[in-house]
């Protein structure tokens, strides 16, 4: 593969994470403490991005794709520059609303722009993922995908340590530092996509292998009974992210200041950027399934650890968090490259939507219906702040196990569905 073709996706990645970590680290935290919304309305935001996720990839950009792969990179552009634009309306409306004194309509308000704005943001986002698939198409796709997400990781670790200087206890969300930097981020993002060279399609025939049963048991069976699996899992992980901060940042609980949360967010995508490569390379060659079994294993033992040690150390809990982040990381990049393997690719616009809104739904829906809720309602029942939410992190745990169990039965019959093919193509 050449590396003409990977270079300015990885550079994109590069700046696209490091745009996401440098306005969502602190974001969560902004509202929550400097606006004054409670944890489940401070999830909010992520449901609603989910919704107009949703609507946009499924109705709007997934089909399209489906007929012509060649709108992903316009639709790429198209979709950084909206963001850009509508990421300033954000800025100036709740600036308005808090020279009024509505600290709430402001938060409000950035949660309605930022999910309509998802409808086309998710344009690029789903562009994305057809840049990467034919950039890695080949028997070393697991490598590939981990060394272009490894890229998309270096950028959250520098992104992350922009955030700690920038956030200034919420200042620089108010005042609009955050929002400027991210607006040039975006136009950058946008640029590198618009004069990267054109991604050429190697395995382009593989549809005309695989008979019409055997491609409707992998895009329907196969495919859905593994998204859900996926689901599960990063529904799991997710659903205390949001809390994991709060506690790092309560007084009762781990007490750090926004300098040691940092770190951890640091660590957390760091050792991401490392593994994702080397466990990519390994799926390669044993399978996708085993790996994301051990990933999820994994972070269900980290988060029964955080709920079992409770307060402890800065080095152990950045021990623990950054396993986690291994694991999240691993798990992102190994499921993308296995729904890359499994889809043809006229199904590739819809089947890449319905993964992006698989790990949309875990990343925004589940601090709303998981985290938030089991935190709020304990702490609603009289049980202090810290031991919610230490509770919140063993649901998550078990969420993420039975995930695993799940996945862990999916993989029987995965090898059914791998000797089917094989016996097709020979």
């Amino acid at each position: 593969m050449s590396i003409r073709t990977i270079f300015p996706i990885g550079i994109f990645q590069f700046i696209s994470f490091l745009r996401r970590a440098v306005f969502y680290a602190f974001f969560y935290l902004y509202l929550r403490t400097f606006l004054g919304l409670p944890n489940t309305l401070a999830a909010l935001l992520g449901t609603a991005n989910l919704i107009g996720s949703t609507f946009g990839q499924l109705k709007l950009w997934g089909p399209r794709l489906n007929d012509r792969p060649s709108l992903a990179r316009p639709y790429v552009v198209r979709g950084e520059l909206i963001a850009a634009f509508t990421y300033l309306l954000a800025f100036i409306g709740h600036y308005f609303l808090l020279e009024l004194g509505s600290k709430i309509g402001a938060a409000f308000l950035m949660i309605i722009l930022l999910s309509i704005l998802e409808i086309f943001w998710s344009m690029s986002d789903l562009g994305v993922r057809f840049l990467v698939a034919q950039a890695t198409e080949g028997n070393q796709r697991g490598q590939l995908v981990g060394f272009i997400d490894g890229f998309g990781l270096i950028g959250q670790i520098v992104g992350f340590l922009l955030s700690g200087l920038l956030y200034r206890d919420g200042l620089g969300f108010s005042e609009g530092t955050i929002f400027y930097v991210v607006v040039i981020l975006m136009i950058l993002c946008a640029t590198v996509i618009q004069f990267s060279p054109q991604v050429e399609k190697i395995d382009f025939d593989r549809t005309t292998i695989v008979s019409k049963a055997i491609r409707e048991l992998l895009t329907n069976r196969s495919y859905l009974i593994f998204i859900l699996c996926i689901g599960l899992l990063v529904i799991g992980i997710s659903s205390s992210t949001q809390i994991f901060l709060y506690y790092s940042n309560d007084p009762t609980g781990l007490s750090f200041d926004n300098t040691f949360i940092s770190y951890l967010l640091i660590l957390f995508s760091l050792t991401g950027g490392l593994i994702a490569p080397i466990g990519g390379r390994i799926s390669d060659k044993i399978g996708r399934i085993p790996i994301v079994v051990l990933t999820g294993f994994g972070a269900g033992i980290c988060y029964f650890l955080f709920f079992l040690l409770g307060n402890q150390p800065f080095l152990i809990i950045a021990i623990i968090y950054s396993l986690l982040g291994g694991c999240s990381s691993l798990l992102q990049s190994v499921s993308f490259a296995y729904t890359a393997d499994l889809l043809p690719d006229e199904l590739r616009g819809t089947g890449f939507a319905v993964f992006n809104i698989t790990l949309a739904t875990g990343w925004g829906l589940a601090g709303f219906i998981v985290g938030g809720p089991v935190a709020d309602l304990l702490i609603f029942l009289g049980e202090p702040t810290v031991v919610a939410y230490r509770i919140a992190f063993l649901v998550s745990s078990l969420v993420i196990l039975l995930g695993t169990l799940a996945l862990t039965l999916y993989l029987k019959s995965s090898k059914r569905i791998l000797m089917a093919i094989n016996d097709e193509i020979n």
